[in-house]
């Protein structure tokens, strides 16, 4: 059995003896990697010799010596924990734990970080009596029954490996381990239903525990074995010897969800917000560069996205268990919501603002806000959701729980799903390095990967839900420690979608790039006659997430990123001309290059009547559009004769079998209102969609996106989505 070592040095030898070693090892300003200003959020105390753990990303070739942090101008002894490297051997991220020897109230802390080897810390300095350390769990069910997980009773007085403890970190300032337990009633039997993985962080010299303990029901399914999909529970409280650490309750724990809860056993240590060099992190293709279209003060923000409403109650609490947080509820929801975009509109608020709120807001969000949708399944003892029987048909109707209705009649309260799921763990994993985060990275991406109708990256359609899905995975696959254990799986994930898209793509010889798959009927939105529909504002996203895979390190997606980029460059300026079935000659209108729908294919279809309801029936494809000239004219030939079963028809082609086209309809800025049957002025979904495509292809350098951006702008407004906008990382 290994054991974490126990060496006794004087907290006087840690600090004054590393410091008075270093007197004169003064930081070089040219020296400086980057710089991050972190705020205390402690406001009534000080803080003196306060033991901390940072999480440092590094741009590929920046770190490659080590990392050293860097307080007014003196190198501080750290012990730095990398999880990942880039290819060149770089740190891509790292824990990094040092003693801070000055935490003033309320006040920042200003830390240069340096490419270099940090000075040696002293050897750990135990403050607290291992063996008196007994954090325990009681959780209380609907029925009275308590069960109990004692983590003082897994230690058993000892910081060291067991068949039910890992060491996660061993050094001379920080120590973790994590402890799997499954908690007991009073007759010693174990919970069917319930796990719980303990996270314990101690500090040198720091009398108080950092306690992690998260409680999941996370079984991997069995086909045909039915389970509760509610667990009932009066009560959770976590005790440290007698003392109550927290409490919560009445609440259902569904199945396939998760939660944490996280305290001090001898009161906090540090309350730091960890606000990272926004510009640092766009430079090293972490996020892209985004800018405020008003200005927005971080009050502005902190009213936008923390005030709670009816929808959001449970922005008033930091850490509510089973609690969707900001999320959207029900996933599957329609309309403009702030976390359909590359990245939910949170994420740039923050990153631009810095708002406090919405840092506790975020990782609420990440943590256990994702957590209360039902994505969680632990298979051969790792995250991931049935990713090692993809293979399998239908995958997960069998295993599926109720959508909608639970046992007792009530609403399922959260619905996850692909097309509207925001990005969840990955910035809480950038910002913390907590493990929690980093599982709930691999949930969200293994479930995107494995859940039906996917079994895989689902990439034919070009739509919204492949581009959060492949967001999702590259985030996941880029910075997951090395020895994750789904890592490989999702990389291997991206490349064989990566290889596909290339050959049916790429390699494809199609003049106009549209989707190869494409849909005539939209559920909510009006059915149209003789040719396949694609949502151009939605493949514009897929061309950003194209970009995101590329940028980091995904050198396959480079030609699929293009190849698809050509296909929005080209509604804004192509010269292709059509002369149509009319005699007339048609071309691609800019204004009209982002409606709901473009015209893909052109279908062979015939009018039916049964039970006294009219119907178009497709009898076969007749061929892809090739020129936009000719796509225009279909989408106008099929947005005038638009129709839906609520408002009649469809309308009756002529003699001839053409489609009649209306002058006053679809088209130049204008669209035809079938249940007003007038014209009414079009939103052209430019910022909505477009933007994001073509500041990928700008940073691509794509042919002509230049003069696409050109002509995009102007029609987009200045509104931006929630009051910002994405930009090129040059500024432009």
């Amino acid at each position: 059995m290994k054991e974490i070592r126990m060496r006794a040095t004087s907290l006087y030898v840690i600090i004054w003896g590393a410091v008075g070693a270093m007197a004169g090892a003064k930081a070089a300003a040219e020296a400086v990697v980057t710089s991050d200003v972190y705020e205390n959020l402690v406001t009534d105390r000080d803080g003196k010799n306060v033991p901390v753990t940072f999480s440092r990303v590094g741009a590929v070739g920046h770190f490659t010596r080590g990392v050293t942090p860097v307080v007014d101008g003196v190198k501080l002894p750290a012990q730095v924990d990398v999880h990942r490297k880039a290819p060149d051997g770089s740190v891509r991220h790292a824990l990094v734990s040092f003693v801070l020897p000055a935490l003033p109230a309320g006040g920042k802390v200003h830390i240069d970080w340096l490419n270099e080897p940090p000075p040696e810390p002293p050897p750990f300095r135990w403050e607290f009596a291992p063996d008196r350390l007994s954090p325990k769990l009681l959780l209380t069910t609907e029925a009275g029954r308590v069960l109990i997980s004692d983590a003082g009773k897994i230690l058993a007085g000892k910081w060291a490996v067991s068949e039910r403890v890992k060491v996660i970190h061993d050094g001379p300032v920080m120590k973790e381990l994590e402890l799997h337990d499954v908690p007991v009633d009073a007759d010693g039997q174990n919970d069917r239903e319930l796990d719980v993985y303990w996270r314990l962080r101690a500090f040198t010299g720091a009398k108080s525990v950092r306690v992690d303990v998260v409680v999941e029901r996370t079984k991997d399914r069995v086909k045909g074995v039915k389970v509760p999909v509610q667990y009932k529970f009066k009560s959770v409280e976590l005790l440290a010897g007698d003392k109550s650490l927290y409490r919560e309750g009445p609440f259902d724990h569904l199945d396939q969800t998760r939660y944490r809860i996280l305290v001090w056993t001898d009161g906090v240590l540090e309350n730091i917000h960890r606000r990272p060099n926004y510009e640092y992190w766009v430079q090293g293709r972490f996020f892209p560069r985004y800018r405020w279209t008003k200005a927005m003060t971080g009050d502005d923000v902190e009213r936008t996205y923390t005030t709670p409403t009816a929808d959001r109650p449970a922005l008033r609490r930091s850490q509510g268990i089973l609690e969707n947080g900001m999320i959207h509820r029900h996933m599957p929801g329609t309309g403009g919501r702030w976390e359909m975009n590359p990245y939910p509109s949170w994420i740039p608020a923050y990153l631009m603002s810095g708002a406090a709120g919405l840092y506790r807001a975020i990782l609420h969000a990440d943590g256990n806000g994702a957590g209360a949708f039902y994505v969680h399944v632990r298979q051969r003892g790792c995250p991931g959701y049935n990713v090692f029987t993809v293979s399998q048909p239908s995958l997960d109707r069998g295993y599926r729980i109720e959508l909608y209705t639970l046992p007792d009649g009530t609403r399922n309260p959260v619905q996850p799903d692909h097309a509207h799921a925001p990005s969840l763990g990955y910035l809480s994993y950038l910002l913390t390095g907590d493990r929690f985060y980093a599982e709930e990275l691999s949930f969200w991406a293994s479930f995107q990967m494995g859940e039906w109708p996917h079994r895989g990256l689902n990439w034919q359609g070009m739509d919204r839900a492949f581009a959060w899905s492949l967001r999702q995975v590259t985030d996941a696959a880029y910075i997951l420690p090395e020895t994750d254990s789904l890592q490989p799986y999702f990389v291997a994930g991206i490349n064989k979608c990566m290889d596909e898209m290339t050959e049916k793509l790429v390699q494809s010889g199609r003049r106009v790039h549209s989707p190869p798959e494409g849909g005539w009927k939209v559920s909510g939105r009006y059915n149209w006659v003789n040719a396949t529909q694609c949502s151009s504002w939605q493949y514009a996203w897929v061309v950003w997430s194209l970009g995101n895979a590329a940028d980091k390190g995904f050198d396959k997606a480079r030609s699929v990123r293009d190849w698809a980029a050509e296909y929005i460059v080209g509604l804004y300026t192509s010269a292709d001309e059509f002369t149509a079935p009319d005699g007339k000659v048609y071309r691609y209108d800019p204004k009209d290059a982002m409606p709901y729908s473009t015209a893909t294919q052109l279908l062979e279809t015939r009018l039916e009547t049964k039970d006294g309801q009219k119907d178009v029936r497709v009898i076969r494809k007749l061929r892809d559009l090739e020129n936009y000239g000719e796509m225009w004219y279909y989408t106008k030939l099929n947005e005038d004769n638009a129709w839906s079963q609520a408002t009649g028809g469809p309308p009756e082609p002529d003699a001839q079998g053409h489609w009649p086209l209306r002058e006053n309809g679809w088209g130049h800025g204008f669209a035809w209102d079938v249940s007003r049957q007038q014209q009414t002025r079009q939103y052209g979904w430019h910022r909505y969609g477009a933007w994001v495509a073509l500041v990928t292809a700008l940073e691509a350098d794509v042919p002509k996106a230049r003069e696409a951006w050109q002509i995009m702008v102007p029609l987009a407004g200045t509104q931006g989505e929630y009051d910002m906008e994405m930009v090129p990382r040059d500024g432009q």
